[in-house]
């Protein structure tokens, strides 16, 4: 299992809020291991981090971020996996977390 620590910014502000959340949800550790096992499964070298922002008072209190910089058709292919493994193997907790897959990758220059 991967430790849920590596993933916290160093920013002291987020930092304080993201353990705030965790301590108030401990469950949440052992869903966010399992999450990121199951990205690293899915998506190469997946850039993880976790954010306890919250825009709007209907977002839940933490959200997963997984920066994907593969090729745009890879990602939407593996994000499709990785929605599917969420929605009915991974016993989402949709009221604590967002876990967000993001495409970080750049777009091919126009051949000419």
């Amino acid at each position: 299992m991967v430790a849920v620590a590596q993933f916290i910014p160093n920013d002291p502000e987020i930092e304080a809020s993201v353990l705030a959340v965790l301590r108030e949800h401990p469950e949440l550790r052992v869903f966010i291991q399992g999450a990121v096992q199951k990205a690293n499964e899915i998506f190469p070298e997946p850039r993880v981090a976790l954010d306890a922002m919250r825009y709007e008072d209907i977002d839940p209190p933490m959200r997963l971020l997984l920066y994907v910089s593969e090729s745009l058709i890879a990602f939407d292919r593996h994000y499709h996996s990785y929605a599917r493994w969420l929605a009915y193997e991974a016993g989402y907790p949709q009221e604590l977390i967002s876990v967000m897959p993001l495409w970080s990758g750049s777009p091919k220059p126009n051949s000419a």
